[in-house]
């Protein structure tokens, strides 16, 4: 879902957190976080290789969906204030 927040699980930036900001159909997203991955740039990743969490951004996903320009900036503080709760090794 545009806007959601994920987890890349695999390749350079493994462990990092990324805001989807564009699908393809083939299993398929587009991934950015306003500094490594900017909007122009962002990474073509797999999906299989992300770790999907539940929190979305609505506003970017919005912007989004409606064809709206997001820019890096809104990017970096929507990761900055999502803060994704830790889980211990074992948990469900």
């Amino acid at each position: 879902m545009l806007g959601q927040f994920v987890v890349s699980k695999m390749g350079r930036d493994r462990g990092r957190l990324f805001v989807v900001v564009g699908r393809e159909g083939d299993g398929y997203v587009y991934i950015a976080d306003g500094a490594t991955h900017k909007l122009g740039k962002a990474k073509r990743k797999n999906v299989k290789h992300l770790i999907l969490t539940e929190q979305v951004d609505e506003d970017i996903r919005a912007a989004l969906e409606a064809g709206n320009s997001v820019t890096d900036e809104q990017l970096v503080t929507a990761l900055r204030v999502y803060r994704p709760q830790e889980r211990k090794e074992g948990d469900a």
